[in-house]
């Protein structure tokens, strides 16, 4: 059974990824914010899987701890991130600030242990 929990992280971080690119390129071309956002959000519920309203509410370092794989945090940090950057664009800079550092304290605790 492990095999199988491993393969469904690993297609649900190449999906995210896969997400990440596009959506980057979205932003780049000047994409409706409010579009943008909707399928940042989408991106971030297929990585986080069912689990993802419960690692939502959880503070970074639990959120990190529980979500467990390091490249799967640092993906929803970069989500999280270019999800900022799209609110931080449509004026709703409130949201943004509190976005960008969720993301900054994802990215602190979802670095791999040495």
């Amino acid at each position: 059974m492990p095999a199988a929990r491993d393969d469904y992280l690993l297609r649900q971080i190449q999906l995210a990824a896969a997400a990440l690119k596009r959506l980057i390129s979205r932003v780049g071309n000047g994409e409706s914010s409010d579009t943008v956002v909707v399928d940042i959000t989408a991106a971030i519920a297929t990585l986080l899987g069912p689990n993802g309203p419960l690692l939502e509410r959880l503070d970074a370092r639990s959120a990190a701890n529980l979500a467990g794989d390091p490249e799967r945090v640092q993906l929803w940090s970069e989500l999280l991130a270019l999800q900022a950057e799209s609110e931080r664009h449509a004026g709703r800079d409130t949201v943004a600030d509190a976005l960008a550092a969720r993301a900054r304290a994802l990215a602190a605790f979802g670095q791999p242990s040495t």
